[in-house]
């Protein structure tokens, strides 16, 4: 399922909104990704050295069962692609192993979770909002939150959450009307495990 035209906008990409069949294709891909940045940023994402490369597909093919939920509790997941009629031909894709994989026309990825309890289903979540380092300055990651937040009003959502290492992202989420509550020290390690880096905290009304 692709969202509208529009949404192929400045970056020119466009999202498809991933189902549990695909997400089995696409996970090998969402991992050479999410590895990139971890070796060319030692960015903390889930994983300390040694990990291996089902462990990074796995982080993604986690939430497959929630994706067919329709009330509480249920994720929403799309991918960005870049369109085969653009004629841009994909930078090659490899795994930790250095093998190659499949969708290199894929670029990004993001998550919206609704949240479960009771006392709180207005509420939703970000979850990895990842583009390919070398795509990165083409406006993806906007163009996935803004889909992202609108899907998340349309849910129910009156109000978004979202962490990220602090001085990573701030500036670009703060662009996109996002506000910091906070950071909390020492938040997660370093994939080298040698540096805890702080986390910063951020929300938006809806």
């Amino acid at each position: 399922m692709t969202v509208p035209v529009a949404a192929k906008c400045r970056a020119g990409v466009v999202l498809e909104r991933v189902t549990p069949e695909t997400l089995k294709l696409y996970a090998p891909r969402l991992a050479a990704i999410t590895g990139g940045h971890i070796s060319k940023d030692n960015r903390s994402i889930n994983f300390l050295h040694p990990y291996t490369n089902a462990q990074s597909i796995e982080l993604f093919t986690r939430v497959a069962p929630t994706l067919t939920l329709t009330g509480p509790g249920r994720v929403v997941m799309w991918v960005a692609r870049l369109p085969a009629e653009a004629g841009e031909e994909a930078l090659e894709s490899r795994d930790l192993d250095g093998n190659e994989t499949a969708f290199p026309d894929i670029v990004g990825t993001v998550q919206l979770a609704f949240h479960i309890a009771p006392n709180g289903q207005f509420r939703s979540e970000v979850r990895k909002l990842i583009v390919d380092d070398r795509y990165q300055g083409r406006g993806i990651a906007r163009v996935l939150m803004e889909t992202l937040e609108r899907e998340a009003k349309a849910g129910g959502s009156t109000l978004c959450l979202l962490d990220t290492e602090a001085g990573y992202a701030e500036h670009f989420y703060s662009k996109l009307g996002w506000t910091l509550s906070g950071y909390v020290p020492k938040y997660a390690l370093t994939p080298d495990g040698k540096e805890k880096r702080d986390a910063a905290f951020m929300y938006k009304e809806l």
